[in-house]
């Protein structure tokens, strides 16, 4: 199967997530199609329009999702749908209960490194069975001290814009942004625009 034949849905209720999980789909499988969902109800909508969809990357923690319980009817209703769980709800028994349904093929935090949410996806796609894979507790962050210039970069990435469109916002070159990023990300102790999204949204 090449990858141009490949449907891949996205759930997750923000929108820069749902960015920087397509980008990680991207580099595991190159160009797919993507439908995106971002609440349970619309979630369910894709998957009955779409049922021969390859894979399903879904956050447990957004609106009609009922802590779960809405998951439990995806895989019920469609089997064949591998699904990877990619969400900040990892208390043992939220997991244990995700896990134990069969289509569920990982439970990946989101403070997960990006090669982890990759595994997922391949592991998935090759039918097999990750298990949870335990964070020591993180240290407390220190506080985040960006310049000026960062500052307008970060604004601009939690606008949702690609790179190349903050380039041409500040008049400055993409490389220069990319840059930036790197330093955003270093700063803000992430490796990834998904975790860079999620930090802003969450804990900024």
């Amino acid at each position: 199967m090449s990858a141009d034949e490949l449907t891949v849905l996205i759930a997750d209720d923000h929108a820069l997530v749902r960015d920087g999980m397509r980008g990680l789909v991207c580099d595991v499988l190159g160009e797919v199609r993507f439908i995106e969902a971002g609440d349970g109800d619309a979630l369910m909508r894709a998957a009955r329009a779409w049922p021969a969809a390859h894979l399903a990357l879904v956050d447990l923690n957004m609106p009609g999702m009922e802590r779960g319980f809405r998951l439990a009817e995806l895989a019920h209703h469609h089997p064949r749908l591998p699904l990877v769980v990619i969400s900040a709800l990892t208390s043992p028994d939220v997991v244990r209960r995700t896990l134990e349904l069969p289509s569920v093929h990982a439970f990946v935090p989101k403070s997960a490194p990006s090669d982890q949410i990759c595994a997922a996806i391949e592991a998935a796609l090759r039918g097999d069975k990750l298990p949870f894979a335990h964070r020591a507790p993180e240290a407390k962050r220190p506080e985040v001290v960006l310049t000026p210039r960062m500052e307008e970069v970060r604004q601009l990435l939690r606008q949702g814009m690609s790179n190349k469109l903050i380039a041409r916002t500040l008049g400055i070159s993409e490389g220069t942004v990319k840059n930036h990023m790197s330093e955003i990300f270093k700063a803000l102790q992430v490796s990834n625009r998904t975790q860079a999204a999620q930090l802003d949204a969450d804990s900024l």
